[in-house]
């Protein structure tokens, strides 16, 4: 089987835009969240979540709405074509997941038509998820399969795995892939529907943890056979050891309280990788700070990784990003790959009471260097009770 090296990258989220300004923010336990008015107030008001700087997208999200989707991805696939030295109309596969796609625009053209307004239809024109994608891939004459995975809040890490899969298994030799979203309307009042945004910073595996912060973004990795790498002088800047996914079916919206779909993954991942779980020196957690999904996550690892858990940093970027749905599993990779190149465990920020139900769960209140770090397993959960883990590790020249 091929080796799977990660050669680029590209990301944009509420810390800013590219890999050194999301590795710099773990340093710096720098936050992007922060409290807007958002919809004509027409969703909770203030809203604690991340949007996308104004100065990396200088339209409001209701300025951009018919097509904010497409410019998050445009600009991740724009900068990992860059990082890693490849160029417009290039060969590769692109596999990219999303939650929403462009639901802004076709909630405002709703909104209006319901209202008796003359609205635009081009603010459906990406109302269908995969039409974003299949615009920007033609903007970059990008040229090979393209695929769009919805699976909830795992659909990025869902686009991650099937790439991994198709060039270890020889079906291509380059893909990109990752996932993207836009803050919207929708998904602001459908979490609140049902109690899950916080009205305060999320604080995953808090004992007060009452909830999430919505966010938006876009990441895309460029996964490369190591011999194809290798043949147009690349460096890996880490490589994907293994992907496994579950779907525990337990609820609509709540996961299971026995953990059955991550753990589910974890062991797939791991089979995959040909790991046992001691070798994993660190975790990185879905960590929404939601009740149901942090306990289900740690049962989940307390299960497949034993005592071996307590000597495993872990954390989650969420409080720093906002959740960002169905770009989520591919930032939460970018970071990944940032504690690989660099040796350094983010922290989970404001977490300052760990809930004594996590006690097992090691935790970090600041970023930490942890010497020898390797192998990273990166989890993501999704309603409907979709779950994939992906295991990350540094690769040899």
């Amino acid at each position: 089987m091929r080796e799977v090296w990660i050669t680029g990258i590209g990301v944009v989220s509420a810390l800013g835009s590219g890999f050194d300004a999301h590795a710099d923010a773990v340093r710096e336990m720098r936050s992007g969240l922060a409290g807007h008015a958002l919809f004509d107030g027409q969703e909770p008001d203030p809203c604690m979540c991340g949007i996308v700087p104004p100065e990396i997208l200088s339209a409001s999200i209701e300025e951009s709405a018919h097509d904010r989707c497409e410019l998050l991805l445009d600009q991740a696939i724009g900068q990992a074509l860059g990082h890693a030295g490849l160029y417009r109309g290039c060969n590769a596969d692109v596999i990219a997941g999303t939650t929403l796609g462009n639901m802004h625009g076709g909630t405002r053209y709703y909104r209006g038509i319901h209202g008796g307004e003359e609205a635009s239809p081009d603010l459906i024109r990406h109302f269908i998820p995969s039409t974003a994608i299949e615009s920007v891939i033609r903007r970059h004459e990008i040229r090979g399969m393209h695929q769009t995975v919805c699976s909830a809040c795992a659909s990025a890490s869902g686009a991650l795995g099937r790439a991994f899969r198709r060039i270890r298994s020889g079906r291509c030799t380059r893909a990109m892939a990752g996932g993207v979203d836009a803050l919207s309307p929708f998904v602001v009042a459908g979490f609140n529907s049902l109690r899950l945004v916080s009205s305060s910073r999320s604080r995953p595996f808090d004992r007060d943890r009452d909830g999430l912060n919505p966010g938006e973004g876009a990441a895309m990795l460029v996964l490369e056979s190591a011999k194809e790498a290798r043949e147009r002088g690349a460096r890996p800047l880490a490589k994907i050891a293994g992907f496994g996914e579950a779907l525990e079916a337990y609820h609509y919206t709540r996961a299971d309280p026995a953990g059955t779909g991550v753990t589910g993954a974890l062991r797939d991942a791991l089979s995959s990788s040909g790991m046992q779980a001691s070798a994993i020196d660190h975790v990185h957690m879905h960590g929404t700070g939601t009740r149901a999904n942090d306990r289900s996550e740690f049962v989940a690892c307390r299960s497949v990784f034993g005592e071996h858990l307590k000597d495993i940093p872990a954390c989650s970027t969420k409080p720093m990003t906002g959740h960002t749905f169905g770009a989520a599993g591919a930032i939460n990779a970018v970071f990944v790959v940032t504690s690989l190149a660099r040796g350094l465990v983010p922290a989970t920020l404001y977490c300052e009471n760990q809930d004594p139900e996590f006690a097992a769960l090691r935790l970090l209140r600041v970023p930490e260097r942890v010497p020898g770090l390797a192998t990273v397993a990166s989890c993501a959960l999704g309603f409907g009770g979709e779950a994939s883990v992906l295991i990350f590790s540094k690769a040899d020249l």
